[in-house]
């Protein structure tokens, strides 16, 4: 994604115009657009064109032209299978074929401009505009693929894989002389530049998946070694966050073969239908992790899971709250007033030390969430009057 402008209007609103550059790029866009906002974008529409008379008599020859259109949003769709999102809404400007207040759908397009007008950019929008703009942000999988003497560091999203390191060794071959000294030797020093290129460039505690790939057994080594690493580190007394922070998240790695240590090689991998179900569920799994504790609190009904706008409210003006589950429908509700108040809601959560997790509606763990108000949240301790009215 790029922002091309930020534009200050007369009346203070901020026009912000973006160049979607991928099918990721529409659902950030389909989260930061909602009804009452203004677009503007490049369409083409089917117009008769000729004299009047011919037009009347329905003689006029139909032609498509390229027209910008700026609406007033009525609707958004987004259809994410299709990986298309159209813009329903009014004409807000009178052009020769498009008449003041006409009604008109027009699909956001790939590497055209789309300019946003919003009356209020809040917290959730900047950090959506945020996020589009950074692939560090984007991306929740990162990925090495490797063999004996070249590894790729990646990021990868829904639709680009983009490297952001080369690593390359000479790695010597077996002989008579020396057997594997040599060899091991620089496999060692290959392994430990790669972990060192890891810790540079992974947010492992932002980061949903880490795959390592590669011919043999060879990622399962690059593992073993890298926790080891970890591990001994640990015992020695010496502290090291990042390692630490490799060690609560072991889970998220995720060890698969490929036929190369090149970037075909990660394709590969991520086209495998079990290792895309593998990533499916390890992107979501602390999500749903987090809901199934929710669920078995719940089950027991011993205090500590509510749901619903009143109850977690009082919980955390109770500071009570230790996980806050929020559907990202909330934050797309028409009216501002109710939009704000969910922001504030997960900002004060923050602000008290609580986790706070964002769902989103297509994925099964977000649409059970949706099934109990879109608001949920797991307490650090039992509250067993939450829904009791104030009224005396």
């Amino acid at each position: 994604m790029q922002v091309k402008s930020k534009v200050k209007l007369k009346d203070k609103n901020v026009a912000v115009t973006l160049i979607p550059e991928d099918s990721e790029d529409l659902w950030y866009i389909y989260n930061l657009i909602k009804k009452g906002d203004s677009v503007s974008l490049l369409t083409h529409r089917n117009v008769k064109k000729g004299n009047q008379n011919n037009i009347t008599k329905g003689n006029a020859k139909m032609e498509k032209i390229l027209v910008k259109l700026k609406l007033t949003v009525e609707e958004v769709d987004y259809i994410a299978s299709d990986q298309t999102m159209r813009i329903n809404g009014k004409s807000l400007v009178q052009q020769e074929y498009i008449p003041l207040n006409s009604y008109h759908t027009a699909e956001v397009e790939l590497n055209k401009d789309l300019t946003v007008l919003k009356d209020t950019w809040d917290e959730y929008d900047m950090k959506l505009l945020d996020d589009l703009c950074s692939i560090e942000k984007k991306a929740d999988i990162g990925a090495v693929v490797f063999q004996e003497g070249v590894a790729h560091l990646c990021y990868v999203t829904n639709q680009m894989t983009v490297l952001q390191a080369k690593i390359e060794k000479s790695i010597p071959r077996k002989n008579n002389e020396y057997g594997t000294r040599d060899l091991d030797k620089a496999m060692n020093s290959f392994y430990n530049m790669i972990i060192a290129s890891m810790l540079r460039h992974f947010d492992i505690n932002k980061l949903k998946v880490i795959i390592l790939a590669s011919p043999g057994f060879l990622a399962k080594t690059l593992y073993e070694r890298l926790i080891q690493e970890c591990i001994n580190l640990q015992n020695s007394g010496k502290e090291n966050k990042q390692f630490q922070d490799i060690i609560k998240n072991k889970a998220k790695f995720l060890i698969a073969h490929s036929s190369t240590g090149y970037l075909q090689g990660l394709e590969e991998v991520i086209n495998d239908p079990q290792t895309k179900k593998r990533l499916s569920d390890t992107k979501f799994l602390e999500e749903s992790e987090v809901l199934s504790k929710f669920q078995k609190a719940l089950n027991e009904d011993d205090g500590r899971a509510w749901y619903g706008l009143e109850e977690i409210t009082k919980a955390l003006n109770l500071d009570a709250v230790r996980y806050l589950m929020v559907s990202d429908d909330l934050f797309r509700s028409d009216d501002i007033e109710i939009r704000r108040h969910y922001i504030d809601l997960t900002e004060q959560a923050k602000n008290l030390g609580a986790k706070v997790y964002i769902f989103s509606s297509l994925h099964e763990s977000g649409i059970q969430l949706n099934q109990l108000t879109g608001i949920a949240a797991l307490l650090k301790y039992p509250v067993p009057d939450l829904n009791d009215s104030d009224e005396e």
